[in-house]
């Protein structure tokens, strides 16, 4: 069988709610199976997930399923490690494909395999005003990505440049390991942000997410992270700045959501007093906290 153009990578913890609606969604889509491949890797340990998934694969050409023990964020990683296609593009175990996502990325492949620009899809969240938003550097890339860096549903990377990373990534951040993937390529001619709308978020319904210190990730190891890039050259002290102010707000979204209004999560919110005084002050942040309040109370007005 010849390599598929396009890999589509979705590591789990075996979420059945999750995991086969949003095979449903690649599947329903009526694209030619050999133009494509599943990649699922399983780290949990759901006796009946791991059960159904072995029926489905056996009915599916085209997927490719694997038990792992890596990390929880370390298993996005090891999905592209099994991947073949031409191009790799991670999918959120809980995020539907919206009908025309396959087609779409196999025409970005039929277009662009000759230069392979840094390509990641923001889904319609950010500000830009057109579907596909070419970079010519990298700062300009990393800038305008803003904080949804940290978010890796936008991951997608060429198997070529995953190739010239290194393969133990016992080095990548634990939290964020998309991160050095997407932050590799630094000297690329061209940066691509494509911002339409290609997913849906399933919703939680009870489920955990995820357990991880939510404030320490995004307070500080997050930023850390941005901050590497501005001491070795890689962005301007303006991006950075520009970050660092964009992240402060989404800190006083979680802040006002899980804090203030005690919205259920399963995050450890413990670390909030130590870790915004990193690279922020409980100031900043609660003066964030009170313009967000304000901005929500005069849409409803």
């Amino acid at each position: 069988m010849s390599k598929p153009l396009l890999s589509l990578c979705m590591p789990t913890n075996g979420v059945v709610e999750w995991v086969f609606p949003v095979l449903e969604s690649i599947y329903k889509q009526g694209c030619d199976n050999s133009l494509f491949e599943v990649v699922i890797t399983d780290n949990g340990n759901n006796i009946e997930f791991k059960r159904l998934i072995k029926k489905y694969v056996s009915e599916h050409d085209n997927i490719l399923y694997a038990e792992t023990k890596v990390l929880p964020f370390h298993n996005e990683i090891e999905s592209y490690k099994r991947a073949s296609g031409e191009l790799i593009k991670f999918v959120n175990h809980r995020t539907l494909l919206i009908d025309g996502t396959l087609q779409i990325l196999i025409d970005f492949i039929d277009r662009h395999k000759e230069k392979k620009p840094i390509i990641y899809y923001s889904n319609g969240v950010l500000m830009l005003e057109r579907k596909e938003n070419m970079f010519k550097t990298f700062d300009e890339f990393v800038c305008n990505l803003s904080y949804w860096s940290s978010w890796s549903t936008g991951m997608t990377i060429w198997k070529s440049d995953f190739e010239k990373l290194p393969v133990n990534i016992s080095n990548f951040n634990e939290l964020f390991p998309h991160m050095d993937v997407l932050f590799a390529e630094k000297e690329r001619e061209n940066y691509i942000i494509d911002n339409r709308k290609i997913f849906n978020e399933l919703p939680v319904n009870g489920i955990s997410k995820a357990k991880y210190d939510l404030f320490y990730a995004f307070c500080v190891e997050y930023l850390a992270i941005i901050l590497k890039l501005l001491l070795n050259g890689d962005i301007k002290t303006s991006t950075f700045l520009t970050i660092k102010n964009d992240n402060l707000i989404f800190i006083s979204r979680l802040y006002l959501n899980f804090v203030i209004r005690k919205k259920p999560c399963s995050y450890d919110l413990s670390s909030l007093k130590n870790s915004i005084k990193v690279f922020y002050s409980r100031k900043e942040l609660f003066f964030a906290v009170f313009k967000l309040s304000l901005n929500k109370i005069k849409r409803k007005g």
